[in-house]
């Protein structure tokens, strides 16, 4: 799920894949012990949450977590919904089928699911036994109808459900009744192997069951959860939302009394830790907020592997970059070294690019499969964007800081548009190296400063953007949580394609394929080798240029138990609570 926190997430269930990256890239999962000498490359673990077991913490407290914006839609299966703070915020209130260990395994709740058995024999049949205690907070029991309602709505056959993706609720027949309400029998009709990531969260039939309840019900409203947490107000004013203990959850009790999320900028974080105004904060990219945070007293930075890339998404949609010789100019013109020094420098992390989306390179199976479409070739660029008609004007000469002067077809100069989200320093200093390395070339780039709330609902995902940066969040089940990227359009009921989360507007039927026999593929093996497929197509159609991974890195209280860098942990919030 990917957000305006564009240092960390973006539009969030375009979860990227590393299910494997973090048992390839540390030796141990052990916490980490002790903050990193500066200039020193930190061994870090697969999370870092300072695990503390519940009766050895006291009852009681708020906490105070920092995010990029307040989302208007809270539904995490909305395409507007489909954010990482939508996610932080809903993991409180909503349940889920599956949850997750640090190594990304994952086992049923036992809150929502108390047993989970899976057929193979014949097909593919998943029975869920649920926990016949846990209720919606209208009073109604969570039942299969809930697990039925949600399959049909995302399984992406009626094309009024703006929905984020479809993968793996469109590969099922059905999902009946079994031995009594508390049992839901989903029966697949093609292979799905990571069918654990289905059903999180979980939303109710009542806001499933048509399409104007799942496309409106949860904007500017979270009515109905079934969580360790309940919604306790909104305060606009200081944009925040408050979150209580619910008093009628049938699980262990939350130890927090509140929880309040509040909306503050990227590169004000940092001193609300200082001043006591944060509690939890995720740090940028970038050395400054990193290093004030390690400085804090009583404030300790919490550091795993993140199966997060950063990348440059161009939008094929748009009259300039629908031309894939104008795309592969534009990936010739960056250099992604430089940007990935810019941002790394004094995080103790290695620079490095990343040649693949959807294997890092620790992990088994990872090649370079761009064929040298993501080398920096300034020479090449030029010769493509004058095979595309993208001329220099005659007698043109170089301006004075070295650049190149603006290249013109048919009258219209070559300029393309890049919104950074305010108050987001690291962004807009990544925007302006591209902006300088992109004049070299004669490309002009227009950077927009938008209010970070609306970076996706206004500009992103409606495709009112040619060039924008932000991070992918991996996830346990990587197939599932990126394929909806990579997606060709389908066409919707006015005939007008729809790409959903497919922010770049640009696919095709053989991408498509190698996905999805990736995502059916049980052999880890050959699914790598369709993904590496797919990822060759995706370097020869243009779509996305990969930076760098990034590492997690969570600034929180020093007492604070089980948060932090989470990794690919599923974290208990009714266990989060201080040490006493």
């Amino acid at each position: 799920m990917c957000t305006v926190d564009i240092g960390r997430a973006g539009l969030t269930r375009l979860r990227w894949l590393a299910c494997a990256a973090v048992l390839a890239l540390t030796a141990s999962c052990a916490a980490s012990t002790g903050e990193p000498e500066p200039g020193q490359a930190a061994d870090l673990p697969a999370s870092d949450t300072n695990p503390v077991p519940r009766d050895e913490l006291a009852p009681g407290g708020e906490l105070l977590w920092a995010l990029s914006m307040l989302p208007s839609q809270w539904n995490p299966h909305h395409i507007d919904g489909n954010t990482q703070q939508v996610e932080t915020v809903m993991g409180a209130l909503m349940p889920s089928a599956y949850r997750t260990d640090e190594l990304g395994n994952a086992e049923p709740d036992p809150d929502y699911v108390l047993a989970a058995d899976l057929d193979l024999d014949q097909g593919q049949t998943l029975t869920l036994t649920l926990n016949p205690q846990a209720r919606w907070s209208d009073g109604s029991p969570i039942t299969w109808r809930d697990y039925a309602g949600q399959a049909e709505a995302l399984s992406g056959e009626d094309g009024d459900y703006r929905i984020a993706g479809s993968t793996g609720y469109d590969r099922i027949a059905s999902v009946e009744r079994g031995v009594d309400d508390f049992q839901a029998v989903v029966t697949f009709r093609e292979p799905y192997a990571e069918y654990a990531q289905l059903f999180s969260p979980l939303l109710p039939l009542a806001y499933t069951e048509d399409p104007d309840a799942f496309n409106t019900g949860y904007a500017e409203d979270i009515p109905v959860t079934a969580g360790p947490f309940e919604p306790a107000g909104t305060d606009p004013g200081v944009q925040s939302l408050t979150v209580r203990r619910d008093p009628d959850w049938w699980g262990e009790p939350a130890l927090l009394n509140s929880i309040v999320f509040r909306a503050v900028p990227t590169d004000a974080q940092v001193a609300g830790l200082a001043n006591g105004e944060l509690d939890v904060v995720q740090l940028p990219a970038g050395p400054s907020a990193y290093r004030q945070a390690l400085a804090l007293d009583e404030v300790t930075v919490r550091r795993a592997i993140a199966p997060d890339i950063r990348h440059v998404t161009l939008n094929g949609g748009g009259p300039i970059l629908s031309d894939q010789r104008v795309r592969h100019a534009v990936f010739a013109a960056i250099d992604r070294t430089v940007l990935a020094e810019s941002a790394l420098e004094g995080l103790d992390w290695p620079v490095a690019v990343q040649q693949n989306r959807f294997l890092l390179p620790s992990q088994p199976g990872y090649q370079d499969t761009s064929n040298g479409l993501g080398d920096y070739d300034t020479a090449r660029a030029e010769r493509l964007l004058e095979e595309a008609g993208w001329e220099l004007p005659p007698g043109a000469d170089q301006r004075s800081d070295g650049a190149s002067a603006t290249r013109v077809r048919d009258g219209e100069e070559l300029v393309l548009r890049m919104p950074l989200p305010q108050g987001f320093g690291t962004a807009r200093a990544e925007g302006e190296l591209i902006r300088y390395m992109l004049a070299q070339v004669g490309i002009e780039v227009d950077l927009e400063e938008v209010p970070g709330e609306t970076l996706f609902s206004d500009y992103v995902i409606p495709g009112n953007f040619d060039l924008v940066a932000f991070s992918n969040v991996g996830s346990a089940f990587p197939i599932s949580e990126s394929r909806a990227q990579w997606m060709d359009a389908v066409p919707g009921d006015d005939g007008e394609p729809q790409w959903r989360n497919n922010v770049g507007r640009i696919g095709s039927a053989e991408i498509d394929a190698a996905l999805a026999a990736a995502v059916a593929e049980t052999d880890q093996e050959r699914a790598r080798e369709q993904l590496n497929t797919a990822d060759r197509l995706l370097w020869e159609a243009g779509h996305t240029l990969p930076l760098y991974q990034r590492p997690e890195f969570v600034a929180v209280p020093s007492a604070l138990a089980n948060l932090g860098a989470e990794g690919l942990l599923s974290i208990d919030y009714a266990d989060i609570g201080f040490m006493r």
